[in-house]
C-alpha cells in the first residue's frame, strides 16, 4: 500500500536534513566547531592557583582518614497537635563530628553533640560504623571524649599549636555538616582570641569556613592539616552559617581532654569561684603595696557561701597563678576554673598584705 505524503511535508524534510547537515559540516559554521572550544590557560599561567589546589587535596588526603560522623539515637515523645493524650515514642537520630586522636580508639567530639543520646555511633571515611562508648566529658568546655574498637582504619590526627595561628592564616573546616560527611571547607582566621560568646566564657577560633549543623565537634586545621581546633558554633540569625564560625583553640582542649581522661565516667560539671575581680588601676596598687610590674587580679567582692569564701579568700587579695599559670585577666581566671569544673581543687598563688601566700580552693555547688 503506497502513502502518498503531502509536498509540504517532503518540503519540511529537506529543510530539516539540510539545517542538520550545515550544524554538523566541519569548520566554523557547523556545531562541531561549539565542542572544540578556545585553547585552555596553560600551567604557566596558573602556576600559583594549582599549586594552592594541590595544597588543600594534599590537607584533605591528610586528614579524611582521621575525621568522622557521629550518629547518635534518643527516644523521644511525638505529640499529636489535633488530640490531646495522642502520643508515640520515636527513636531520633541527629548528626555530628569528630577526630581520632590515639591509635587505641580515642575520639574527640563536642559535648552537645552526644549530650543525652541513648546511643552513639561513629561512621569512619569508608563507610565502616563503630559502636562507641561514653569515656567523659567537661560540659562548660563543650568537649566530649568517646572509645571505639581499637584497628579500625582510622589514623590519629596530628596537632598544631593554637597559639601561633595569625589572623589571615588558612583555616580548613572538615565534618558532616547536615549529615553530609567528610565536607571540606576553606577560609581563613578571621580573629585569634575572640572572648565572651557565651556561658563558657573561654575565648574561641573565630573563622569564615563554612561551619553548619552537624559540623560541631569536627577539626579545624591548618595548611599543614594539623588539628588547630573543635569547630564549635556559629553566630547566625538563621542557623545556618553566615561567615562567622567558633572552634575552641587545640591548646586549651588538650587540657581539657586530659582532665577528662583523668576523669573517667564522669561529666565534669561548671563551677563558679564566686568573686568579682579586676585588674588593679595604680591607686590600688600603691595603698596595697602591690608591685607595678606584676600580673594578675585584684578580688573586690566575692558571693556569701561561694567557693572562694568558703576556702578562706578574702577580699583584696591580689591572685597572681591558679594552677601554675599566670593570670593576667579575669578570663585567665575564669578559664581556668572552667577546667577544673565542679568538686575540682583550684591551686592560687595570692599576695595578701604584702606577702604571698598559697590558696587552694575546692570549687562547690553554692
Amino acid at each position: 500500500m503506497n502513502i502518498r505524503l503531502p509536498k509540504i511535508v517532503w518540503v519540511n524534510i529537506g529543510l530539516l536534513v539540510l539545517f542538520l547537515f550545515v550544524l554538523i559540516l566541519p569548520g566554523e559554521g557547523g556545531l562541531s566547531s561549539f565542542f572544540r572550544g578556545g585553547k585552555p590557560l596553560g600551567y604557566s599561567d596558573q602556576r600559583a592557583g594549582i599549586q594552592l589546589q594541590n595544597a588543600f587535596r594534599n590537607v584533605y588526603n591528610f586528614s579524611k582518614d582521621s575525621v568522622v560522623s557521629i550518629r547518635t539515637k534518643k527516644t523521644e515523645a511525638i505529640t499529636s497537635p489535633y488530640q490531646y493524650f495522642d502520643y508515640r515514642t520515636e527513636k531520633l537520630s541527629s548528626f555530628g563530628s569528630g577526630f581520632l586522636i590515639h591509635e587505641k580508639g580515642y575520639v574527640v567530639t563536642n559535648f552537645h553533640v552526644i549530650s543525652d543520646a541513648e546511643s552513639i555511633e561513629v561512621i569512619a571515611s569508608d563507610g565502616s560504623v563503630f559502636p562507641a562508648k561514653f569515656v567523659g566529658s567537661h560540659e562548660r568546655a563543650d568537649i566530649a571524649l568517646l572509645k571505639i574498637k581499637e584497628g579500625s582504619g582510622l589514623k590519629p590526627v596530628s596537632f598544631g599549636d593554637s597559639d601561633k595561628i595569625e589572623v589571615g592564616d588558612w583555616a580548613i573546616a572538615i565534618g558532616s555538616p547536615f549529615g553530609l560527611e567528610r565536607s571540606f571547607s576553606v577560609g581563613v582566621v578571621s580573629a585569634k582570641y575572640r572572648e565572651d560568646l557565651d556561658e563558657t566564657g573561654q575565648t574561641h577560633i573565630q573563622t569564615d569556613s563554612m561551619i553548619n549543623p552537624g559540623s560541631s565537634g569536627g577539626p579545624l586545621l591548618n595548611i599543614y592539616g594539623e588539628v588547630i581546633g573543635i569547630n564549635r558554633l556559629i553566630r547566625s540569625d538563621s542557623g545556618r552559617n553566615t561567615g562567622i564560625g567558633f572552634a575552641i583553640p587545640m591548646n586549651y582542649a588538650k587540657k581539657i581532654i586530659q582532665l577528662i581522661e583523668e576523669n573517667k565516667g564522669r561529666i565534669i560539671r561548671p563551677a563558679t569561684l564566686g568573686v568579682m575581680a579586676t585588674v588593679p588601676l595604680p591607686d590600688h596598687r600603691k595603698t596595697l603595696g602591690i608591685p607595678a610590674d606584676w600580673k594578675g587580679v585584684l578580688v573586690y567582692d566575692m558571693d556569701s557561701g561561694s567557693s572562694a569564701e568558703s576556702s578562706g579568700l578574702k577580699r583584696y587579695d591580689f591572685i597572681m597563678e591558679a594552677n601554675g599559670v599566670q593570670v593576667k585577666n579575669i578570663n585567665d581566671l575564669r578559664e581556668q576554673v572552667g577546667i577544673v569544673g565542679l568538686g575540682g581543687r583550684l591551686k592560687l598563688r595570692i599576695y595578701r598584705e604584702k606577702a604571698l601566700e598559697e590558696l587552694t580552693v575546692r570549687l562547690i555547688q553554692k
